[in-house]
């Protein structure tokens, strides 16, 4: 063992940095291997599994022009579209390997690599302050850095972000924002003068574009910018004027500041929004009632993740935390005292330790985003990784003052003291992967989440998906009655009702529990759409035909709708009427091979040889399922093949 450790010891000393990026590295690996098989949960379904628009590679332009392309429900827009062209390349390169786009493993392993990156990128930027800003004397830059990156890559808080693959935008932000700093730090390392590198300053710029365009909490760099030249880069600023150092941070910002009009001017073309409408709109049912509810609210939040961080236990994807109306509550104002303390710490000792000054001021300013602005969901795990950064730093910072201090009392201190840093990162790592476990199923991640709270609402209504998916419809419908309890105006329980009884062929049951389900939310497609599908079974065509209709009404995307209303007009022998949809759904998605089969079908009733045969090649093109179809469109070509031959021959 000795014998190793001093081999490692030699390796560590002749290679220092190298040795870091392998042991963060391997370490993640490690404490990630079980997260690569996770399933999908949640808002992956409506985001990525259903969402027709990440099935083609060339429909990343249209990303970049249309926010609706972000969910199957138009109504669900985000401007993202560099995040959403991972999506599409990651589906594609399923296809090519396994002929299945939708194979988890590719997802989990993007997001492991995102977080890799991110923890690496927290391991140089550490290493450079460490080195250029912060010097302790009697250390290797490199051993803190490690620490910090390890900290970072193994924190259990972080789960959620990288092993719920929903939760991309949040690693990518932060992966093009730590690198958008790096890049920054690289640029202006020389402090005795106001000179800028130009290369690296480009690259932040394009970093933090790259940034914005994965999600809005990488709007922050900026502010991290200024706060590191203000606490950790003044040198340059002595024997300088006010005028002189504000002209000259202006200038080392403004690239920035066209990188963010650009992005909000583009926004607003393209998805009609401005920061003052964001300000004032309430963004979801659950969502603070006001500005002020929403601050009061979100004091208690902070604190609460001050917490999580330090201490990441009963970790949920869905947390029982609720709603503050106003400042006079008790916790409110705790945590408002709390907060102000530690801020107020923090600048206080700012020149004899300004690392901790700079951590702790990021990690409230990468809070802000999700503090401001009033969300549905009030606080949720993923909103800690990028805030979690400035932690690290604090931490590290008071980590290697301690190693420093113990090493020179030598003797059963320091041994003990490295031992409970060691202690802390396999703790950390084996959290880590612990809480991957939650994640493996839909079953296993709502069980989870009702463990912690009896009265989760997404909890039981999720559970209840699960259970009906896999053909208990009992236990399913105990838990969608559950949720109807305790959210009766929550129309989603009444949709899986619905759906329920119509697997069941109570047709009767299942039209009222929908018609309820349309009845709170009128403008739900994929209510109108599931009641289209009862109708049509139940025997009701024009009433079915209706219902398509509204559904593809509130979300012309809906391609399901489109199809099944073409296969309707099909039965019905109205051919013309069915190609017409079938070219709509086909319009939607191109590769949606069984609309080419039913057009061929249509135009071989309508004594259309050549153009069915082109459709049935098209079929067999893009089909992936069952290979009985591919027989069964290849002997109806060749039969129509030698109806077309048989008049050239004569």
């Amino acid at each position: 063992m000795n014998s190793i450790l001093q081999k490692l010891r030699t390796v560590y000393e002749a290679r220092p940095t190298l040795f870091a990026v392998l042991l963060i590295t391997a370490a993640l690996t490690i404490f990630y291997s079980n997260s690569f098989t996770a399933d999908w949960h949640y808002d992956d379904f409506h985001h990525i599994k259903e969402n027709i628009n990440i099935r083609k590679i060339s429909n990343i332009p249209m990303f970049f022009t249309d926010a609706t392309t972000f969910s199957r429900n138009p109504q669900t827009r985000m401007y993202r579209p560099l995040l959403m062209a991972t999506h599409a390349i990651n589906y594609q390169v399923g296809i090519w390997t396994n002929r299945d786009g939708y194979d988890v493993v590719g997802y989990h392993v993007v997001n492991f690599l995102f977080h890799l990156v991110s923890s690496l990128l927290v391991f140089f930027i550490t290493l450079f302050l460490f080195r250029r800003r912060i010097r302790l004397d009697g250390m290797d830059p490199a051993l803190p850095a490690a620490f910090a990156g390890l900290l970072f890559g193994l924190q259990t808080i972080n789960t959620e972000t990288i092993v719920y693959i929903s939760s991309r935008s949040s690693g990518m932000a932060t992966m093009f924002l730590l690198a958008g700093f790096y890049f920054y730090l690289k640029a202006t390392q020389d402090q005795e003068t106001t000179s800028i590198r130009f290369l690296p300053l480009a690259l932040s710029t394009f970093m933090y574009l790259c940034g914005f365009l994965s999600k809005e909490i990488a709007v922050t760099l900026p502010g991290m910018i200024f706060l590191y030249e203000i606490f950790l880069n003044r040198r340059w600023m002595e024997g300088r004027s006010l005028p002189a150092i504000m002209t000259n941070l202006t200038i080392r910002l403004a690239p920035y500041g066209v990188v963010l009009v650009g992005i909000l001017y583009t926004r607003l073309q393209i998805y009609g929004e401005n920061l003052a409408s964001r300000f004032t709109e309430k963004g979801g049912t659950q969502a603070a009632a006001d500005w002020v509810s929403q601050l009061a609210t979100q004091s208690r939040a902070v604190v609460f993740y001050i917490r999580e961080w330090f201490l990441p236990t009963g970790l949920s994807i869905d947390k029982p935390f609720q709603v503050t109306r106003s400042f006079s509550d008790g916790k409110v104002l705790l945590s408002c005292l709390v907060i102000t303390l530690i801020v107020a710490a923090a600048l206080r000792y700012w020149k004899k330790h300004p690392l901790i000054t700079f951590g702790v001021l990021w990690f409230f300013l990468a809070l802000l985003p999700t503090s401001l602005f009033r969300l549905n969901v009030v606080i949720n795990d993923h909103r800690l990784y990028l805030p979690g950064f400035g932690f690290v730093l604090v931490f590290t910072y008071v980590v290697a003052k301690l190693y420093l201090r113990f090493r020179s009392d030598g003797g059963w201190y320091f041994k003990t003291f490295i031992t409970i840093c060691l202690t802390i990162l396999l703790f950390m790592g084996l959290g880590t992967f612990k809480r991957n476990m939650a994640f493996a199923t839909e079953e296993t991640i709502w069980k989870d989440v009702i463990l912690k709270d009896r009265n989760s609402v997404r909890g039981y209504n999720n559970l209840g998906i699960y259970y009906e998916q896999n053909g208990d419809f009992d236990r399913a419908l105990q838990h969608y009655q559950r949720t109807i309890k305790l959210a009766p105006m929550f129309p989603n329980p009444y949709i899986n009702v619905g759906n329920v009884y119509h697997k069941k062929k109570g047709y009767e049951n299942a039209e009222k529990w929908m018609k309820r389900a349309i009845q709170l939310d009128p403008k739900s497609a994929l209510a109108n759409y599931n009641l289209g599908n009862i109708l049509r079974e139940a025997g009701k065509t024009e009433e079915a035909i209706g219902a398509y209709k509204t559904a593809l009404k509130y979300n012309p995307r809906y391609i399901e709708a489109a199809n099944n209303l073409a296969n309707i007009y099909f039965k019905e022998r109205k051919y013309p009427e069915a190609i017409q949809y079938y070219k709509q759904a086909l319009f939607i998605d191109p590769t949606f091979a069984m609309s080419y089969y039913n057009i061929a079908l249509a135009y071989e009733n309508l004594g259309q040889p050549a153009v069915a045969i082109a459709n049935y090649e098209k079929f067999l093109r893009f089909w992936l399922g069952d290979r009985r179809y591919i027989s069964l469109a290849s002997s109806k070509m060749q039969a129509l093949q030698k109806q077309l031959g048989g008049p050239q021959g004569n």
